[in-house]
């Protein structure tokens, strides 16, 4: 039962590590220019999204003048912010989805059959 308790304290552990550490700003840019390519499929806004969250997140201390960070998924800290923020990013994409946004904007105009 200990072993339990120890797995369960290390994983609580890592989720704060990764949720202290976390910049979502990258992933709701990258969901958001994903979100308006509304001439791709769903699967490649998807792909577009998460891409996007990764090359973000990675060059996103340039702005403050720090050097770029490269990402390392060998640590599961790092591992857990990456699938937070691509939800993140996903979800702008599932709402456009959801709302029909792409129906809507990609209607075609009624005609007049009158000659």
């Amino acid at each position: 039962m200990s072993d339990i308790l120890d797995l369960y304290g290390l994983l609580s552990d890592l989720i704060e590590a990764a949720v202290n550490g976390l910049n979502l700003w990258p992933a709701v840019l990258a969901g958001l220019l994903a979100a308006f390519l509304l001439w791709l499929p769903v699967a490649a806004r998807l792909l577009i999204a998460l891409c996007l969250t990764l090359a973000l997140s990675s060059l996103w201390p340039l702005l403050s003048g720090l050097p770029p960070i490269a990402p390392d998924f060998s640590e599961p800290e790092y591992s857990i912010q990456f699938v937070l923020m691509g939800v993140v990013a996903i979800l702008p994409v599932w709402v456009s989805e959801a709302f029909g946004v792409r129906r809507w904007v990609q209607r075609k105009p009624k005609t007049s059959c009158m000659s």
